[in-house]
């Protein structure tokens, strides 16, 4: 019992757990009375509010049961319940068969996508929101441009860290893009959320925000604006410094774009040669000795083999539209566009 004589003396972890059964209990019972309707559209405002608070309540006492626990492993036992009855309703939703759209449960469809993701990328159960993807794809839904535009943000938002983690950093951009242009300024903390994933794949194209957009931001500034200086500029020492700071490496390891920014690393390289370059005339041949003095300098190559070898490894990804003569020590570039990546613009 949640309440009574016991409840004073009742250890919190306790009274979390009783809280969290009996609201998967009336989630439960909810769930059979919404997949019974027909038709059920006016009921997805209850669905919604009853599942918000199962997700908060099972978090609470997932966070009381682990405060009191000694061991040293995280449990999610309630949080993967909740999973559970958040699988129930999409599935409510998605599979309505209602013959009239405009009051068909259809529409419920992306507001329960958004919390399964939430809960999901919580757990780190990532395969299982492949799973949501596919059953999107085989749904016979609405267009998404139909459905409210906060609900397609955070579809987008999420599918924009989906294909950020598959290493598709083209479809990540265009996702998180849209995300971004359809959230309020007024929104900032929504607005920072988006923007943690798509400065580095905007980084990775040689794209970059101004300095006035990241001071709007201050905890985005922090994670990113010493990188983002040191790519604007080629300076490779300074990259990899800010890159190697404990305090900003574990940053972006707990955000999950270590590896992204790491690559990066490429865009500053290929800044560098673009401002070799420049200093050099701008011409279609460029000498590979200073070229390799300037990575040598700045520590990214021990020899000039290994600065020639730098130099190619970016003609091979493209970021520079040339080749090398080894023989007489050039680097021969295409007359149009030979640094076709290299061109920071702004968000």
């Amino acid at each position: 019992m949640l309440f009574g004589p016991s409840a004073r003396t009742r250890k919190p972890a306790d009274s979390w757990h009783l809280a969290a059964e009996a609201i998967q209990s009336a989630v439960g019972i909810f769930l059979r009375v919404f997949s019974s309707l027909a038709p059920g559209r006016w009921a997805i405002p209850v669905l919604r509010a009853l599942l918000a608070d199962l997700r908060w309540v099972s978090r609470c006492a997932d966070d009381a049961a682990n405060a009191a626990s000694r061991e040293s492993r995280t449990s999610h036992a309630h949080l993967e319940e909740c999973a559970r009855l958040l699988n129930k309703a999409f599935t409510a939703c998605i599979a309505d068969r209602h013959p009239v759209l405009e009051q068909s449960k259809k529409w419920g469809t992306y507001a329960m996508v958004g919390i399964v993701f939430a809960t999901y990328f919580q757990l780190k159960s990532i395969a299982l929101c492949k799973n949501i993807v596919r059953a999107l794809g085989a749904g016979d839904l609405p267009p998404l441009d139909a459905f409210p535009r906060a609900q397609a943000v955070t579809f987008r938002y999420y599918m924009g860290r989906l294909a950020f983690m598959d290493e598709d950093y083209a479809r990540a951009e265009a996702e998180l893009s849209r995300a971004l242009a359809d959230t309020p300024r007024s929104a900032k903390a929504h607005v920072e959320r988006i923007l943690v994933y798509l400065i580095p794949v905007r980084l990775l194209h040689a794209q970059h925000p101004t300095a006035a957009f990241l001071d709007e931001y201050p905890r985005i500034r922090a994670a990113y604006a010493p990188l983002i200086s040191a790519c604007k500029r080629g300076n490779v020492r300074a990259f990899d410094a800010a890159l190697q700071d404990p305090t900003l490496e574990r940053s972006l390891v707990r955000l999950g774009v270590y590896l992204a920014m790491e690559r990066a690393r490429d865009v500053c390289i290929t800044r560098l040669v673009r401002r070799v370059w420049r200093q050099q005339g701008g011409g279609t041949r460029v000498r590979l000795a200073p070229v390799g003095t300037a990575l040598q300098w700045l520590n990214c190559a021990s020899d000039a083999h290994g600065a020639e070898w730098l130099v190619a490894t970016q003609i091979a990804r493209g970021r520079i539209k040339g080749y090398i003569a080894h023989e007489r020590q050039m680097m021969v570039l295409s007359a149009t566009e030979p640094f076709p990546h290299a061109s920071l613009t702004m968000l």
